[in-house]
């Protein structure tokens, strides 16, 4: 079993910058004592309640104070951006981490950014597609034609290649049965939201199995599952930690249009009369009780990377550090 941390924004701009950065500096340094496999950075734009570092020069600061750790970006705004120059970007950042970047993507959902990118929101699905299939000719390192609905590539022939033979794996986030489907059809992985119940996962990883055996592609390959947790003494306990944590950040999520499945999802871990409905996501409780859960869904699915997010608005860093080491000294060692 590998073990990922996602780095996430808790601060806004009041927050001095130089403090952000030194947290997320500090936990990239204890993952790499700990034995964090791999660590996440988000991706948002123009965010005035939280704020999002962009992914790929962030990552790259970062791996320097944790060499062995693969980097990744968890998740990647595909289809706002051009492939191109999202290919060069991630091509340099596997270079410069010597080969341990992974390329976690997905939809987007705000309308603030697709108006800002001049982007129509109505067209993300395809050109994500697109862009992935052009991000993966050119790293191809052979010469690329691409006469596309939304880009064109005219004999291009690129010399920012990544480091990995092929590129970085490519990861694509989501929750419902379409998006785990294209993520079985076009992605390396798909890598778990965490709006996604226990109970759900099986489902939907048996959904991913089948669309890769519908298209011969190899059932073989990663499983990372994005699970919160919040470690305390009871459940009691840490079920109301985790929804006192939680609420913020899903209302943000909310104002920033999030949707369909995940919308609900976050209306449902936002309600005061449905409390225990933060139980269906999150992984809480006593550390014995937490190992109980972790092996359970492994079991069930077949997960083999466990990507834990600690950091939530409201909470000091200290905090989020605290549940990193309990993590790490009487969880993971049991599964």
């Amino acid at each position: 079993m590998k073990f990922g941390l996602l780095l996430t924004a808790i601060h806004d701009r009041s927050v001095d910058p130089v403090q952000h950065v030194a947290e997320h500096e500090d936990a990239m340094r204890r993952a790499g004592e700990l034995g964090v496999d791999t660590v996440f950075v988000g991706q948002h734009f123009l965010g005035s309640e939280l704020r999002f570092y962009q992914p790929i020069p962030y990552l790259a600061h970062l791996a320097t104070f944790a060499p062995d750790v693969r980097v990744a970006t968890g998740i990647a705004l595909l289809s706002l951006v051009n492939p191109v120059e999202a290919a060069e970007q991630v091509a340099t950042l596997d270079v410069v981490t010597r080969g341990r970047a992974v390329y976690g993507v997905g939809l987007g959902y705000s309308e603030k950014e697709f108006a800002a990118f001049g982007v129509d929101r109505k067209t993300r699905a395809a050109r994500f597609a697109e862009s992935i299939s052009v991000i993966r000719q050119l790293w191809s390192g052979d010469p690329v034609q691409h006469a596309g609905r939304f880009f064109q590539l005219d004999d291009a022939h690129p010399s920012v290649l990544p480091l990995q033979p092929g590129g970085p794996p490519i990861w694509l986030g989501g929750q419902s049965e379409p998006a785990v489907r294209r993520a079985a059809r076009i992605g390396d992985a798909w890598y778990v939201a965490p709006f996604v119940r226990h109970d759900d996962l099986k489902v939907l990883r048996d959904v991913f199995l089948e669309e890769r055996a519908k298209h011969g592609l190899s059932l073989d390959g990663e499983f990372p599952v994005r699970r919160d947790i919040m470690i305390a003494p009871t459940v009691e306990a840490a079920r109301q930690l985790a929804y006192e944590r939680s609420r913020a950040r899903y209302q943000t999520y909310q104002k920033w249009g999030l949707d369909d499945a995940a919308r609900a999802a976050a209306q449902e871990e936002t309600s005061q009369l449905d409390l225990e409905e933060i139980e269906k996501r999150f992984i809480l409780g006593p550390p014995s009780r937490c190992v109980e859960q972790i092996q359970e869904i492994a079991q069930s699915t077949g997960m083999t990377e466990l990507d834990l997010r600690v950091h939530w608005p409201g909470s000091t860093h200290q905090e989020a550090m605290e549940q990193l080491e309990l993590f790490f000294a009487e969880i993971a060692p049991h599964v």
